[in-house]
C-alpha cells in the first residue's frame, strides 16, 4: 500500500467516523464563543455596578476608646 493510499484511507476514517472539517471547527469555535459571550456579558454587568459603588458616600470611620 502506497502512502497516497494510506492518506486516502485515513481520510476516509475521518470522514466515516464523522469527523468533518466543518463539525470540528463548530467543536473547538463553540467553548470559545461561549465563554468570549459570557466575559462580554459579565464586563456589561460589572459597569453599572463599579458606577454605583464609587457613587456611595462612605462614611466616616468611627474608632472604638
Amino acid at each position: 500500500m502506497s502512502a497516497i493510499e494510506r492518506l486516502i484511507d485515513l481520510l476516509a476514517a475521518k470522514y466515516r467516523w464523522g469527523l468533518h472539517p466543518i463539525k470540528m471547527f463548530a467543536a473547538l469555535l463553540a467553548p470559545a464563543l461561549i465563554v468570549w459571550l459570557a466575559d462580554r456579558r459579565l464586563r456589561v454587568l460589572a459597569k453599572p455596578i463599579e458606577e454605583e459603588e464609587a457613587r456611595i458616600r462612605r462614611l466616616p470611620r468611627i474608632r472604638r476608646r
